[in-house]
């Protein structure tokens, strides 16, 4: 059995790297940093997809240093890329080019949504991290993005490319050049997407978790602040529209309301004053018959959200129509709810009472605690309530205060990730930030994660747990609670069901081969059985009661692809975890030549199989020379005399056979390893296809 053992284990091997999860070579190092084995896996199986396609996604959870893998990708094709990014992360890349000595330019997403023309010169590879925020098609920052990546490789790099639904990954794919199909995204998704698991990367070596020092994830019940019913849904529900007709506008208003009192009543007020803002300005726009724009509405507004009084004949240009004063009535209608709406916001006291629990978090966790907020509102609110306590920070898109006064957001970092180095006094123990840190940078150290409101997508919320359970972490868990303001069961109830909705539509990047605990547990045992041999023979035949019917596993190379497949009656498809239990558990060597019949079973099938591949790329791909040789060629037949179609069309459909036939013998399939399996009871030598 040496000689199946050790197919066995190279069999295995492969499957591990179709995944990115194996790789026996030396360890990489870029720089004055050396990578881990599942990082160096991941460089050589982005590497392979990328010269073959031309792109490809990286989809790690956070933590596992996708930054590295993509500066380990560009050292390893020795070209200079362009990295796309938030602005938020061009240190943390700069930091990361100056520890790899990988030389990189950087451009934020930001600056491709400005107006103004962006001038790049055209750069072989392309980096785009957080590629989440390009699923957006036809906005600014896409088209400039796809015209960048044009004529270049491209390397995307997110662990949340699916915040919705699956539309999303499909106008990621746009930045492949691929047609936007079905077919196109499920290729996508199976081929070029690499997403692993803490668990698949832990069943890759004994004790993975360990050696990385990755914390564990602990969700804690959450925290419920008793507080009455309000009367703000009911009341918001009721507001009146500007418009006589069906306001679209008006429905995202009363959701957004809706929303913002998910977290706090400080996020609702600011939102319904700078509505009173902006009606103020529409009223005063139809009175002096000027254009209500954008800038006119934020001329209204000041930078704290108050109302300050404006000229409408001097900020608006005078439209030649007549005027609306019915479009003011209703506007001062409008307004005069929302200032009701103020009434009953601030009380009930529940913003008092969750910084009062967040203040004793911060006391009692032995570790540093950050709470996450969307609303910037809420974050100025609840550290309002603890502004005089030491060791207590806020950390906004704007700001970064603590008791002393402003101070810059690497200060306020450093003294809460390196607090152990400092004095008592000086150290962050609790941060209230908004979602400004959940993107790119790395809380390692932090205990407890906080989510002060829930967000639209689960993606957020894996973003923030991801920024502490990070590699290296200096603790052994990070806790999660939810302290959330109060509402009612209801409107808890809707969006636990739409984060559930959105949580089954990120699963479409999850991967397919190894998704299972226990077929990593069998891909490794045998792996282990097999790595000692290095002589055997390239087919061996097996004996096992374990199935019914004949089987084929094998490595076969079509082209340049390598492919791990399984024959079964017939038919090609991916392994699963009941054929490698089966060739794992099989006992009884029969044979260890070549079975002439079974690598013509398996020639035959794959045969038809990239035959049929060709059809339909033929059919399906726009880009396709021969579809559109095709498309013209019908022209021709239609516009031909009737007694002359038929014989056209069969010299064409010989003439099309005949070249599909040598286009695909020219493609060398070759057979690389590979096991037969037979039922128990066949007689020896003999394999039923």
């Amino acid at each position: 059995m040496s000689g199946a053992d050790a197919l066995l284990g190279r069999l295995a091997r492969a499957a591990l790297r179709s995944r990115g999860l194996y790789d026996e070579r030396t360890p990489l190092t870029l720089g004055r940093i050396t990578l881990f084995a599942h990082q160096v896996a991941a460089i050589r199986w982005l590497n392979a997809r990328i010269a073959t396609y031309g792109g490809a996604l990286l989809a790690d959870p956070p933590g596992l240093g996708k930054t590295f893998v993509a500066l380990g990708v560009a050292s390893s094709r020795a070209t200079r890329p362009l990295v796309i990014a938030p602005a938020s992360l061009r240190k943390r890349w700069s930091d990361a080019s100056k520890d790899t000595g990988v030389a990189l330019d950087f451009v934020s997403t930001e600056r491709l949504s400005a107006p103004r023309a962006l001038t790049l010169h055209a750069h072989a590879f392309v980096i785009i991290d957080e590629a989440h925020h390009l699923r957006t098609i036809g906005t600014r920052r896409h088209r400039r993005t796809a015209e960048l990546c044009k004529d270049s490789h491209v390397l995307l790099l997110s662990a949340t490319p699916i915040h919705n639904h699956g539309d999303d990954l499909q106008h990621i794919v746009r930045l492949f050049h691929l047609p936007l199909t079905r077919r196109s995204v499920a290729f996508v998704r199976r081929f070029l997407t690499l997403r692993r698991t803490l668990s698949q990367i832990a069943g890759m070596e004994p004790n993975a978790l360990a050696s990385l020092g990755i914390p564990v994830i602990a969700r804690r019940a959450p925290i419920v602040v008793s507080t009455r019913e309000s009367p703000l849904p009911a009341a918001v529900m009721t507001l009146p529209s500007l418009r006589a007709e069906h306001d679209d506008g008006h429905l995202l208003f009363q959701l957004g309301l809706l929303h913002a009192l998910r977290s706090s009543d400080a996020a609702v007020e600011r939102r319904i004053r700078r509505r009173i803002a902006s009606t103020l300005a529409i009223e005063q726009a139809a009175l002096a018959n000027v254009a209500a724009t954008p800038a006119f509405r934020r001329a209204w507004r000041s930078d704290m959200d108050a109302v300050q009084l404006a000229m409408a004949n001097l900020l608006g240009d005078t439209l030649t129509g007549p005027q609306k004063p019915e479009l003011a009535d209703r506007a001062r209608a409008h307004r005069g709810a929302l200032e009701a709406l103020l009434t009953h916001v601030r009380g009930d006291g529940s913003d008092l009472k969750r910084a009062r629990v967040l203040r004793r978090l911060g006391r009692w966790c032995s570790a540093p605690v950050v709470a996450f907020t969307q609303f910037e509102a809420t974050a100025r609110a609840l550290y309002h309530h603890l502004r005089q306590q030491p060791g207590i920070a806020l950390l906004s898109g704007t700001t970064a205060r603590i008791a002393s006064g402003a101070i810059s957001r690497d200060e306020v970092l450093d003294r809460m990730l390196l607090a152990r180095f400092r004095s008592p006094r000086d150290a962050i123990r609790l941060l209230i930030t908004t979602d400004v840190l959940s993107e790119g940078l790395s809380l390692a150290g932090v205990g407890t994660i906080v989510h002060l409101d829930l967000p639209w997508t689960p993606a957020r919320l894996d973003q923030r747990v991801g920024r502490a359970a990070r590699i290296g972490a200096p603790v052994p868990c990070v806790q999660t609670v939810l302290l959330p303001a109060p509402l009612q069961p209801a409107a808890q109830e809707f969006m636990r069901r739409l984060l559930a909705r959105k949580r089954r539509a990120m699963r479409d990047v999850e991967c397919v081969l190894t998704d299972d605990d226990a077929t990593l547990a069998v891909l490794r045992e045998m792996v282990v059985r097999g790595a000692q041999q290095t002589d055997y023979p390239r087919w061996v035949t097996l004996v096992s009661g374990d199935i019914a019917t004949a089987r084929t596993l094998a490595i076969v190379a079509v082209g340049a692809r390598r492919l791990l497949v399984v024959l079964d009656t017939g038919a090609l498809r991916r392994p699963t975890l009941d054929d490698w239990n089966a060739f794992a558990n099989s006992c009884t060597s029969v044979a260890t030549s070549a079975r002439a019949g079974s690598i013509g079973a398996l020639r035959r099938a794959l045969h038809d199989h990239q035959t049929a591949l060709e059809l339909t790329q033929m059919v399906s791909d726009p880009r396709d020379i021969r579809l559109r040789a095709r498309r013209d060629y019908d022209a021709i037949l239609s516009a031909a005399p009737r007694h002359d179609r038929a014989r056209m069309f069969d010299d064409a459909c010989h003439t099309k056979s005949r070249q599909t036939s040598a286009a695909l013998h020219t493609r060398e399939i070759r057979i690389i390893a590979g096991l037969a399996l037979l039922p128990a009871n066949a007689e020896d030598g003999r394999i039923t296809l």
